[in-house]
């Protein structure tokens, strides 16, 4: 059979063959994006003559942190964790001693006078700031786990270019249930976009669980005491940084990515999203066109019409997600990923309405056990 009249037997109404264009044409944008995505350099370098410091803020986080500090423990450089309490009820500071056998850990108790002026990790960061003393140092939050070479990458990548001022590298939840699973991808679908971003020279925004800053150029900014007060102190300091000359960069590598939990319920990750959306307030025009159309992309799928019409284009859409997920995954090696493909399909059906809410909603926001009113942040400001 002709290949006109194959077309036309799969796509016999104008409807279906507009479908399969706007679907060809995501397919178009995805196959761009992962070509975009690539690998970061990481330059040789020697080793620092003296430890590195690693703060680390953490409020109830017993369960976490014996994990993280193995992974401080075994990293290719020494670094020296400094700890900020931020009025922790559980057996946090227990369990810091004890996996810091044989050593006096560095644990500083944040008074609760802190959150007069600054929320949250923000208040922490304030109040440890007076420790920095190395040339670079590290910020990681409590439930994070990293691969041995993390460190001493991100470290190399800093000295290595003079105009660098701070770096962030991506991290994924673990996945035991369902939930996790999902939240894994979601993350990952995120990160492909930020990869993707970076390759072109736009930087979107920063995560503080995984940073690393030359103090040269956190002294330049006067440091997290000299930013307005705000649940995302990581993109603050990535525009601060960016403000007085310093370039900001992530590191896409298998040497550099980590491990965090998920969050425990919906209610806990609807909150994180929550806070996430203060530090996406620069959308430019594309990339909400791009979002738009990913989101009407589904919809529009299960109207095509004809059963051979839906398998059809069904498949294209499939692979349009799954190419730059793929390309992700290869370029950071991140394992259990390729294999939660469904739940992002089920995702990207209600995706639209939930973003929507999301840039509308007046909740205040639930985070590090406090709840943060929208109004007193402004009031802080």
């Amino acid at each position: 059979m002709p290949l006109p009249e194959v077309i036309w037997w799969l796509f016999p109404t104008t409807w279906s063959q507009i479908v399969l264009s706007v679907v060809s044409a995501y397919l178009t944008i995805q196959i761009s994006i992962a070509i975009l995505i690539r690998r970061s350099d990481i330059p040789a370098a020697s080793s620092p003559p003296s430890p590195l410091q690693v703060l680390i803020p953490f409020r109830n986080e017993a369960p976490y942190l014996r994990k993280l500090i193995h992974s401080l423990r075994t990293q290719t450089i020494r670094l020296i964790p400094i700890f900020g309490d931020d009025g922790s009820e559980d057996e946090s500071v227990s369990v810091i001693h004890s996996a810091i056998d044989g050593e006096m850990p560095i644990i500083r108790k944040v008074p609760s006078t802190a959150h007069e002026l600054f929320p949250g990790k923000h208040a922490v960061l304030v109040f440890l700031e007076g420790e920095i003393n190395s040339e670079i140092f590290f910020i990681a939050d409590a439930d994070m786990s990293f691969p041995p070479t993390w460190a001493e990458a991100l470290r190399n990548a800093l000295i290595c270019d003079p105009g660098l001022g701070g770096v962030c590298a991506p991290s994924l939840p673990q996945a035991k249930t369902i939930w996790e699973s999902f939240q894994r991808i979601e993350w990952a679908s995120v990160l492909y976009l930020i990869a993707a971003s970076r390759s072109i020279g736009w930087i979107p925004t920063a995560i503080g669980n995984s940073m690393a800053v030359k103090r040269a150029a956190w002294a330049c900014v006067g440091g997290w005491k000299s930013l307005p007060p705000t649940l995302v102190e990581d993109y603050e300091m990535m525009r601060a940084l960016q403000k007085a000359g310093w370039r900001f960069e992530w590191v896409f590598h298998p040497e550099v990515l980590g491990e965090t939990r998920a969050e425990p319920s919906y209610e806990r990750w609807i909150h994180q999203r929550l806070r996430w959306r203060q530090a996406v307030r620069e959308v430019p025009p594309l990339s909400a066109g791009y979002w738009i159309l990913q989101s009407l992309t589904p919809w529009m799928m299960i109207t095509s019409g004809s059963w051979a019409a839906l398998a059809c284009i069904g498949a294209i859409w499939t692979a349009a997600e799954l190419l730059p997920m793929w390309r992700f995954r290869e370029v950071v090696k991140a394992r259990k990923v390729l294999r939660y493909l469904p739940l992002l399909l089920a995702y990207r059906f209600i995706q639209g309405l939930w973003l929507l809410w999301l840039s509308m909603s007046k909740r205040p926001i639930y985070w590090r056990e406090r709840w943060h009113m929208k109004e007193r942040l402004s009031a802080l400001r």
